[in-house]
């Protein structure tokens, strides 16, 4: 392809960052109908929720492929290529595709005078399109943000799932866990079953209504189907799930109580759409899901990569570090960079406890907390036993983490998915389009 093709297409996409976010159906309604609706041409699973909904659908599209069907799974934010958002049976779209795709769409709204697509409506577009054009069977897609003004909400989807609704992106959402729950709740679709997580009472009141509004079976953890742990390590959960078919013996390879919860929602969903539970425990016994409690290894480092970026994350990655994490690593230097209109006060109080080095660091983004900012509100949550640093980019926090670093410390490295990915690429992982992501 020559490089002037690829030049102009990752200009425009760039150029539609600066429309920001625009929640509505319009734009890409119109898209899709001068795209011939693609997303149509395939069955797919919606997922929304304020944490646990990337896992969540990485867990199933790993059920779908088990089953034999070839699959779509789009995701977002991604966290070193922009290539991750797309991918078909866990295969990235590649970048020449993207630029095919965007020259494409481009070509065929550039008479729509008053279309405006933000980037993450174009985003959506090229998904949908890809999709189609891999002839795929499913596609699992997960909301950008909200639900009921998110672009991917024009799917009609064979069932919707909810994960945990949590206090976020408030400025967009609303400012009450009602309201959060009501944008959350806009997936759910008439006739079609909802899946959810066990939710706080206000929330699950919202959702009960909509639900009984369209019509939709509500099938909510803990009543209608349920899941114990067995065992929790740093190698993974096992866990009994109880649903329609008895009971099942799971595993996953993620670390955190509360993703049992999210592969129990999975596992729901897949009984629900196939009546059983055919290849559930080799299909989540595989999965793979960077950025969520990943343990790696780095320059004969232990490190653990976990994008928890509000505080009901920061709790869930705590809770999972003082419970598990520590048995194995008795020390714990953490790293973390946030975006300064997240709740870094209410993130750092609940890590902190789990740390006894705290490095403060941003990642290269305009929306970044600053250090300075980060170590101030760390100081009021600050006790003997911490140590505080702070470092200006998150290579120069990787770096110090290495040089303080002692046998047996385990450093985790969390905040942000930027600040993760910032991380993978300081480590040698390679980028792509990085800097192709929404402003927010």
């Amino acid at each position: 392809m020559p490089d002037h093709r690829y030049e102009r297409a990752v200009s425009y996409l760039y150029s539609l960052q600066k429309h920001g976010i625009k929640l509505g159906l319009t734009n890409i309604t119109h898209i899709s109908n001068l795209l011939g609706a693609p997303q149509s041409a395939y069955k797919s699973i919606h997922v929304a929720g304020t944490n646990g909904k990337g896992s969540t659908c990485a867990m199933l599209q790993g059920i779908l492929m088990e089953r034999g069907y070839k699959t779509g799974l789009f995701t977002s934010p991604h966290m070193v290529r922009f290539t991750e958002r797309i991918k078909v049976d866990g295969v990235e779209i590649l970048p020449e595709t993207v630029v095919e795709l965007t020259e494409e769409i481009n070509h065929a709204i550039r008479g729509a005078d008053t279309l405006n697509p933000t980037f993450f409506e174009f985003v959506t577009a090229i998904a949908f399109l890809y999709f189609k054009r891999q002839d795929v069977d499913w596609v699992v897609f997960e909301t950008g943000m909200g639900g009921r003004f998110d672009a991917t909400n024009i799917i009609k989807p064979e069932a919707s799932v909810i994960t945990n609704i949590d206090m976020d992106h408030m400025e967009f959402l609303g400012n009450t866990i009602e309201e959060i729950a009501g944008e959350k709740a806009g997936i759910i679709k008439q006739d079609t079953p909802v899946v959810t997580t066990s939710q706080a009472p206000r929330a699950l009141g919202v959702l009960r209504q909509k639900a009984a509004e369209q019509n939709a079976r509500l099938e909510q953890f803990g009543v209608d189907f349920d899941a114990h742990l067995i065992r929790h390590d740093i190698t993974g959960i096992e866990f009994n799930y109880c649903g329609s078919g008895g009971l099942s013996t799971l595993k996953i390879p993620f670390t955190g109580v509360h993703q049992v919860e999210n592969a129990a929602c999975a596992a729901r969903t897949a009984e629900i759409l196939f009546n059983g539970t055919q290849g559930l425990e080799s299909a989540l016994r595989g999965i793979k899901w960077p950025g969520r409690c990943e343990l790696i290894k780095y320059a004969g480092v232990d490190m653990l990569l976990d994008g928890a970026h509000n505080p009901a994350a920061a709790e869930a990655l705590s809770q999972t570090l003082q419970g598990i994490y520590v048995q194995s690593f008795p020390a714990i230097i953490l790293i973390i960079g946030a975006m300064a209109d997240k709740d870094t006060a209410g993130m750092l109080r609940a890590l902190m406890p789990a740390a006894d080095t705290v490095i403060l660091s941003t990642p290269s983004y305009e929306r970044a907390a600053r250090p300075e900012r980060l170590l101030e509100l760390a100081r009021a949550h600050s006790t003997l036993r911490h140590t505080l640093y702070s470092a200006p980019s998150i290579s120069e926090a990787i770096k110090l983490a290495g040089q303080i670093y002692k046998k047996g410390s385990l450093v985790v490295i969390t905040g942000s998915f930027y600040t993760v990915g910032e991380a993978k690429e300081a480590m040698g992982e390679p980028a792509l389009l990085k800097t192709l992501a929404e402003f927010k």
